[in-house]
C-alpha cells in the first residue's frame, strides 16, 4: 500500500478528513494516475527512448559498416553527430527552453565523445590500454556533466569511473601491497570510491530546492496549510543506484576474506570497513530520517556477510548438517528483517501523523 494511501485511511479513521473531501484526496495526490500523468509519463519516456535510440544507431551504423567506410568517412559522421548535437544545445540554451532536451543532447555529446575515442584507436591502433580510453572519456565529459546536472549523465560518468579503476587495477602492478591482500585493497579501493560517490551524492540532492507541483499545492490547499510528506522518501532515483552499487561493493569488500587467504590485518581492516558503512547507513537513513529502501540495501548487505562467513566455518566438508544450519540461519534472519523493517516504516508513519495532529494541524 503506498504511503498516500494509508495516510488518507489514517486520516479517515480519525475523522479528520471529511469522507466528502476523501475524492479530491485521493486524486491530488495521484494515488490512481491520472490522464495528464500518463500523458506526462509516455512523453518523457518515448523522448528519452528516441535519444537513446539515435544516438545509438550512429555508433552501430558505423560498426556494421566498418568494411565500407573510409577513415574520412566515419570519422566525418561521428564528428558531424556531436558537432550538430552542441549547436543545437547552444541554441536551446539562449532560449533557455526545453531543459530536458538540452540534458538529452548533453547525454548524446557525452556518448559520441566515447565513440569517437574508440574509433581513433580502432583506425590507428594506438595500442593504449584500455583503462586509458575510459579515463580519457571521463575527463573529456567532465565539463558537460558539470553543465548538464542531469542524473544519468552524473551516473555515465561514474560508471567510467569505475570501469577505469577496474581496468587500471587489473594490470597496475601494487608491488607495495603483499600478493595476497592485492584482491582486497582493489575491493577496498573501489568500495571507497563508491561510498565517497554516495555521500557526495547525497549532499548535492539534499541542496537542491524541492519541487513544489500544482496539484500538492492544490491538495495542501484543501488538506492542511502545513501537512508535509516527511513519511515519503524524497531521494532521488539516481541515490538509490549509488547507493545500491556502495552497498554491492562495500558487502563484496567484507566477503572477499571468506575466499582469499590474506593476512589478519588486511582481514580487519575489511571487516571494519563494512561495519562502518552499516553504522552510516543506520544512522542516515535509520535515525536521521528513515529511508525504508535502503534499510533493505543494509539488511541485505548483513544476511550476505553472515552466511558467508558461517558458511566458511560450517561447509567444510560440504556436509548436510551444514547445509541445514545455513537454511535455517537464512530464513531467521530474513524473517526478522522483514519484520523489523514493517516495523519501521509503520513506526515512522504513525509518529509523523500523530505528531501532525498532536500540533493541531487543521486537516479540514
Amino acid at each position: 500500500m503506498s504511503q498516500s494511501r494509508r495516510t488518507i485511511e489514517q486520516l479517515l479513521k480519525r475523522g479528520i478528513l471529511p469522507i466528502v473531501n476523501a475524492d479530491l484526496a485521493s486524486t491530488q495526490l495521484e494515488i490512481y494516475p491520472s490522464k495528464r500523468t500518463w500523458l506526462f509519463f509516455f512523453d518523457k519516456a518515448l523522448l528519452i527512448i528516441g535519444i537513446v535510440a539515435l544516438v545509438l544507431s550512429l555508433v552501430f551504423f558505423v560498426a556494421f559498416n566498418w568494411q565500407h567506410m573510409g577513415k574520412m568517412g566515419k570519422f566525418t559522421l561521428v564528428e558531424a553527430g556531436l558537432v550538430i548535437s552542441i549547436a543545437l544545445y547552444v541554441a536551446l540554451s539562449f532560449r533557455r527552453r526545453f531543459r530536458l532536451i538540452r540534458q538529452l543532447l548533453l547525454l548524446i555529446v557525452s556518448v559520441i565523445t566515447g565513440s569517437l575515442l574508440a574509433l581513433f584507436g580502432q583506425v590507428y591502433q594506438t595500442g593504449a590500454d584500455t583503462w586509458q580510453l575510459f579515463f580519457g572519456w571521463a575527463v573529456l565529459i567532465t565539463p558537460w556533466v558539470v553543465i548538464a546536472r542531469f542524473p544519468a549523465l552524473w551516473l555515465l560518468w561514474l560508471g567510467l569511473i569505475n570501469a577505469g579503476v577496474m581496468l587500471y587495477l587489473d594490470v597496475a602492478d601494487l608491488s607495495f601491497i603483499d600478493v595476497i591482500n592485492q584482491s582486497i585493497a582493489q575491493v577496498w579501493l573501489l568500495a571507497l570510491i563508491n561510498f565517497i560517490a554516495f555521500n557526495t551524492w547525497l549532499i548535492s540532492m539534499e541542496k537542491q530546492k524541492p519541487q513544489t507541483d500544482s496539484t500538492h499545492t492544490t491538495l495542501t490547499s484543501h488538506i492542511t496549510p502545513k501537512m508535509n510528506r516527511q513519511t515519503k522518501s524524497s531521494l532521488h532515483w539516481s541515490t538509490y543506484v549509488v547507493g545500491l552499487l556502495s552497498t554491492f561493493l562495500t558487502t563484496y569488500l567484507a566477503i572477499v576474506p571468506v575466499f582469499e587467504n590474506g593476512n589478519s590485518l588486511a582481514m580487519l581492516i575489511a571487516v571494519i570497513s563494512w561495519l562502518g558503512w552499516c553504522g552510516f547507513i543506520l544512522w542516515r537513513f535509520y535515525q536521521r530520517r528513515i529511508d525504508l529502501l535502503m534499510l533493505t540495501y543494509l539488511s541485505f548487505s548483513i544476511i550476505s556477510v553472515v552466511m558467508f562467513w558461517v558458511g566458511e566455518s560450517l561447509l567444510d566438508d560440504f556436509d548436510a548438517g551444514g547445509f541445514l544450519i545455513l537454511t535455517l540461519l537464512l530464513i531467521g534472519m530474513s524473517s526478522a528483517a522483514v519484520v523489523w523493517l514493517r516495523k519501521v516504516a509503520r513506526l515512522n508513519h504513525e509518529n509523523n501523523l500523530s505528531s501532525k495532529v498532536a500540533r493541531g494541524d487543521n486537516y479540514e
